[in-house]
């Protein structure tokens, strides 16, 4: 219970409560007066609510309060909702209602991790219990420390490959089981569990519980990715779920941090790589941190991103009675097709039972057997008939043969030959006599003709010194060497002197 003011001595409190040092206007606690010395009658609620907002109101005389901060967290609908914070960690919740916002056009968006200035009035609000400010005008100032850091690591992660869409891996069509890698005690759990089970109820749900905020919280999720990512194949895992409820920028900062990027991004490597190699298929990672105006580097990496964990569910787990439904109306498409199938494959053989061939299928077959009467007999007198033809065409080759008696004219030919091979003999030696004439002939001819000939009657060949013949003096010079040929051998010599005939040669 706080004692009744004097004004002779306050405390902070009491100067905070009941003003600063003017009494005038300010409302006396219930059940006290000046020199009541009696314990003071307590506050109620109400009274103590407007007890804070009268105070609140005078604080800075009265003037608008100006706040600058980060945002921690925004909720933005009609009303906007949020908090500002500083690197103390003392944060205060804002409220910027649509009424207060159409009297500022120039409103800034606040968005988590930039610099605002917020301008309003302090009040405490009676039904939530808690002090917020009531925003007039709000502007951006720049970027938070949370901001800074979130955009860089967003650079390097990018320039590094971890967002490329080409190795990212798709989702199952239809999981049998899947792993939640979340706090056993956060609603994202439930969100997804009863989604999952009311969209499929035979889906098989495993947890990983680690903490999904506060000191310590990183390394333990990155460590978890990694082990799920090892052992989802081992355990029949079909898609791991990282997730968590919505909150403020410090309480998701663990999912911006470098550990949890790399453990998501060397994990999902490892598996591809095992992949590759024969190994068990690569086991895709979703990622659902927050409210749908959250997000953060874990999902800019993963395999996929949903904005809240009942999306993921819904993203990651068919529904059953779509399903269901699809199989009815392809069922029904069947059925339809079957029996339309079936009445028109029953008309037509009730047609044709109709049919007179079916009704005495024995008439089907008389103009056959006549045809086969009439091809029997047509085929015996067909043989009768080449038969004696046959034999009457024998009869007479056997006459013919008889009178040009083979062995008779055997011995004509005999005789023949013999006058044929008589002749020939005699022909060629007449023949080869003529030709032996011919040869000796052309052999005296070319006798006459033969150099050596020449020589053997005196004359002699005079060769230059390249071997050629020499037909005229002209043809040599005084000093050449010339070889000259003779009957009987041959001498080597040198021209002294040249004496050129005078007139043409003959």
């Amino acid at each position: 219970m706080a004692s009744t003011p004097s004004d002779k001595k306050r405390s902070l409190n009491d100067v905070m409560l009941f003003g600063s040092g003017n009494d005038e206007g300010v409302k006396e606690p219930p059940g006290t007066k000046n020199g009541d010395s009696d314990s003071p009658k307590p506050y109620s609620v109400r009274e103590l609510v407007d007890l804070l907002n009268r105070t609140l109101s005078g604080i800075d005389g009265g003037r608008k309060v100006r706040v600058i901060g980060e945002v921690g967290s925004a909720r933005l609908g009609n009303h906007w909702y949020f908090s500002l914070k500083d690197d103390t960690k003392a944060k205060i919740e804002c409220s910027f209602f649509a009424q207060r916002r159409r009297f500022d056009p120039q409103a800034a968006t606040p968005v988590v991790g930039s610099l605002m200035v917020a301008t309003g009035t302090l009040e405490f609000w009676d039904q939530g219990g808690r002090l917020s400010l009531v925003v007039h005008e709000l502007r951006e100032e720049g970027e938070g420390d949370f901001h800074r850091r979130f955009e860089r690591l967003k650079s390097e992660l990018d320039a590094a490959g971890y967002f490329d869409p080409s190795i990212r891996l798709p989702l199952p069509s239809f999981p049998r089981r899947i792993l939640m890698i979340t706090s056993r005690e956060g609603a994202a759990r439930r969100d997804i569990e009863e989604t999952a089970r009311q969209r499929w109820p035979g889906l098989e749900i495993l947890l990983q519980h680690v903490a999904v905020q506060g000191t310590g919280a990183t390394p333990r999720i990155a460590a978890a990715i990694r082990k799920a990512r090892r052992l989802a194949p081992s355990l029949g895992i079909d898609a791991i779920v990282l997730t968590r409820g919505g909150g403020s920028l410090e309480d998701l900062w663990c999912f911006n941090e470098r550990a949890v990027a790399d453990a998501i991004q060397e994990s999902r490597r490892e598996a591809i790589d095992r992949q590759a190699t024969g190994g068990p298929a690569a086991v895709p990672l979703i990622s659902a941190i927050g409210h749908e105006t959250d997000l953060t580097i874990a999902d800019l990496v993963a395999d996929h991103r949903t904005s809240t964990p009942t999306q993921a569910a819904m993203a990651l787990v068919p529904d059953a009675d779509e399903h269901r439904g699809i199989l009815e109306s392809r069922g029904g498409r069947i059925r339809m097709l079957v029996e339309r199938r079936w009445g028109e494959a029953a008309a037509r053989l009730e047609f044709a039972s109709r049919h007179e061939l079916l009704r005495r299928p024995d008439r089907l077959l008389v103009p056959h057997r006549q045809r086969l009467d009439g091809l029997a007999n047509r085929l015996q007198v067909g043989i009768e008939t080449v038969t004696t033809t046959r034999s009457t065409r024998l009869a007479r080759q056997s006459t013919a043969l008889e009178r040009v008696a083979p062995k008779s004219r055997f011995a004509v030919a005999a005789t023949t030959l013999q006058a044929a091979s008589d002749r020939l003999t005699l022909a060629m030696k007449g023949r080869l006599a003529g030709l032996e004439a011919s040869l000796d002939n052309a052999s005296k001819r070319l006798g006459s003709t033969n150099p050596d000939q020449v020589l053997s009657r005196g004359y002699s060949l005079t060769l230059d010194s390249e071997g050629r013949p020499v037909r005229s003096a002209s043809e040599l010079a005084e000093g050449d060497a010339v070889t000259t040929r003779l009957a009987s051998g041959d001498f080597d010599a040198t021209v002294s002197g040249v004496r050129p005939a005078e007139g043409p040669p003959s």
